[in-house]
């Protein structure tokens, strides 16, 4: 059976996952393409060798009743108001993450969502990683217990850290706060990992050093070999136009972040995000109570060990292909299936709607120097 996908959003996330899905089967055509910039089209249609018809307004895209699929890769302000009209088109929706940047827009997907029978994916690409998901396989086999407490980080190398404060992204007008667009992967994954609801949060966070006297640091590093500069090299422009200099920048999104989490099975986790690190990490430390996990997706490794005197460390590593620990690959396999066959998404609105409340109540606790329940946010889903 023929499928027929249509882009709303044509970044780089965006045609990354649908070169991936239409190499997956010739019965998926990529029929409409809509995206404000002129140059994204083209390099979509460079990129995917595509002659799919441009729609200059969303809503027509919508309209053609040879699409069945709706994968919206948009700024994140859009994916509520976006995502909604597709599910009154009838249309199955993958979203990139995250959800939505508040937590009433959530609420109100999440409720249109559950009146249609539409298939909803949110592209948490680490959740399809063979590291993250034989971590979890660990986890519920009772290789270290039950899990009493853990840390998981997201620290930035430093290039990574200059891009997000000079691209659109460094405005929450535009994609929400740091923690819910770059770390909502990391909260799902910690979700998922300890199977329960965050109860109450803190935290604390700032704006530390991407600041203009730190502007000194670009000329301090120098260039890379590529003649590129420090803090500036990632890419030359970005979606927002011209990429400005990340220390000077008019952004509002903070650049390092910890949080104490407590959920609802009693698990305890803290969480430390940084934007400027020379050694970049996505790490968990798991200690259950028969044994550890410390594990890191960006090297691969897994290690494992058991509570005892005699017992030693079994070092697993996890990384198959390219792409978030190998996910891409394998959430374009799935999305296939899902479209093809019916197949229920591994991740689905619930899980973004999970993330999106966690990461709203932690930015409340930063806000405000208070610890926050969920409980109010859990409570929007019964208005």
């Amino acid at each position: 059976m023929a499928v027929g996908v249509g882009m709303i959003g044509c970044g780089a996330m965006g045609i990354g996952i649908a070169e991936r899905l239409l190499r997956q089967s010739p019965d998926i055509h990529l029929l409409g393409l809509n995206d404000p910039q002129e140059s994204s089209i083209q390099k979509t249609r460079d990129r995917l060798k595509t002659d799919a018809k441009v729609h200059d307004d969303y809503h027509a895209l919508l309209a053609d009743k040879d699409i069945q699929w709706v994968m919206i890769a948009s700024w994140n302000c859009f994916h509520h108001e976006q995502v909604l009209a597709a599910f009154d088109a009838g249309k199955h929706v993958f979203c990139q993450k995250p959800l939505a940047i508040t937590a009433e827009q959530c609420a109100e997907m999440y409720h249109r969502w559950k009146r249609t029978d539409r298939m909803f994916n949110i592209g948490f690409t680490l959740r399809y990683s063979p590291h993250y998901r034989k971590i979890n396989q660990l986890l519920r086999d009772g290789a270290i217990g039950k899990i009493v407490s853990f840390e998981f980080n997201e620290t930035l190398e430093f290039n990574h850290g200059g891009y997000i404060m000079g691209d659109w992204r460094r405005l929450t007008k535009n994609a929400g706060t740091h923690l819910l667009e770059k770390c909502c992967h990391d909260l799902d994954l910690a979700n998922w990992m300890v199977d329960s609801r965050a109860k109450r949060v803190a935290s604390f966070g700032g704006l530390d050093f991407f600041t203009p006297e730190n502007e000194k640091y670009i000329q301090k590093i120098g260039k890379n070999k590529e003649g590129r500069s420090a803090y500036c090299s990632w890419i030359a422009h970005s979606n927002f136009g011209p990429m400005v200099n990340p220390f000077t920048s008019d952004k509002d999104i903070i650049d390092n972040q910890v949080a104490i989490l407590e959920y609802e099975n009693g698990v305890r986790a803290t969480f430390h995000a940084n934007c400027n690190s020379a050694i970049p990490e996505r790490r968990m430390y798991i200690c259950g109570t028969e044994g550890l996990i410390r594990a890191d997706v960006l090297t691969g490794e897994l290690q494992l060990k058991r509570i005892g005197f005699d017992t030693e460390i079994e070092t697993l590593n996890t990384i198959e292909g390219e792409g978030h620990g190998g996910g891409d690959e394998i959430l374009a396999k799935e999305l296939a299936d899902s479209m093809l066959n019916g197949t229920e998404p591994s991740t689905g609105l619930e899980d973004g709607l999970t993330s999106a409340f966690t990461a709203f109540a932690i930015d409340e606790a930063m806000d405000t120097g208070k610890v926050v329940s969920l409980d109010k946010y859990w409570a929007l889903l019964n208005e």
